[in-house]
């Protein structure tokens, strides 16, 4: 049994077919049959019922509920082996949100870096919805950002609180106010993030016991919500972590009833972290409890 012939069965069983698994794994389907019937021979079992779709046999079923942690062992087991070896090499895939790509990671991998300079760095920037999805669909390891309601699913480590910020540009005619009111807001054209992002959701639970309903614009891009605003003599509502250039107002928004937590989002079925993994995490912690 090796690494190969355990991602060909978890592709047939995600696929549903040999030949879709061969496509996805870019094989030819012989390739991928072949390697089936190897498993199987070590197995002493079959594990597909060879017919149009590849249904599990009862026996295939039992493999399949451990061959997600298997292959995340074999993993495991073969970056020790690499770091034992030789000097390390690696990538270590990140997912973060807008506000703390543009401040808190740069500082961190900086840290990093002093450690593991020769490792590969890919980072995801996305709200924190996309990272929970990118999360369970392996495109990266770990992600920083809001703590995830589906706790079956996820482990989270707070680290941070973050609150919500009402930026107004220059000239507005709210531009000289201290505070603002929700009333004051509803008067205005609020640019805002997407829908799924989660401060988002509760600046919409702050107007749901008012009869009028607030005008958004939505960006996809935090940062270019103060331009925008600036632009269309609107208002933007943002989390208070963003960077925002001098010639705004920002002020608290009026209505929140709790901060978000924010700090490290991972798999619950992800049993093995390599030790690149766990270092970058340990500079996260060190970082946030530093300050």
């Amino acid at each position: 049994m090796d690494l190969t012939e355990l991602i060909a069965f978890q592709t047939v069983m995600r696929e549903g077919t040999f030949s879709k698994a061969a496509e996805k794994l870019n094989y030819a389907q012989s390739t991928i049959t072949n390697q089936i019937k190897r498993l199987e021979k070590e197995l002493g079992i079959t594990l597909f019922y060879r017919n149009w779709e590849a249904t599990l046999t009862p026996a295939g079923q039992r493999f399949a509920e451990q061959v997600d942690q298997l292959i995340q062992h074999w993993r495991y087991v073969g970056d020790i082996a690499k770091q034992l070896n030789e000097e390390e090499i690696g990538t270590l895939r990140i997912g973060v949100t807008e506000t703390w790509a543009d401040y808190h990671l740069p500082h961190i991998l900086n840290e990093f870096r002093q450690y593991k300079p020769k490792i590969d760095c890919e980072i995801t920037v996305g709200h924190s919805a996309f990272l929970e999805e990118c999360l369970q669909q392996e495109k990266i390891t770990i992600a920083l950002c809001a703590d995830s309601e589906y706790s079956h699913l996820f482990l989270f480590e707070p680290l941070a609180q973050e609150s919500i910020s009402v930026v107004i540009p220059v000239g507005h005619s709210l531009a000289t106010a201290q505070t603002v009111t929700i009333d004051e807001l509803l008067s205005h054209l609020l640019i805002i993030g997407q829908s799924s992002c989660k401060y988002r959701l509760q600046v919409e639970k702050a107007f749901r016991t008012y009869e009028q309903e607030p005008l958004f614009y939505t960006l996809n891009q935090l940062s270019l919500i103060p331009l925008y605003a600036e632009q269309l003599n609107g208002i933007g509502i943002v989390p208070s972590s963003l960077h925002i250039d001098s010639g705004y107002t920002c002020l608290p928004f009026p209505v929140l009833d709790n901060p978000l937590n924010i700090g490290i989002l991972q798999l619950r079925s992800m049993k093995y972290s390599s030790g690149i993994q766990q270092l970058f995490i340990e500079q996260v912690r060190n970082y946030f409890h530093s300050r």
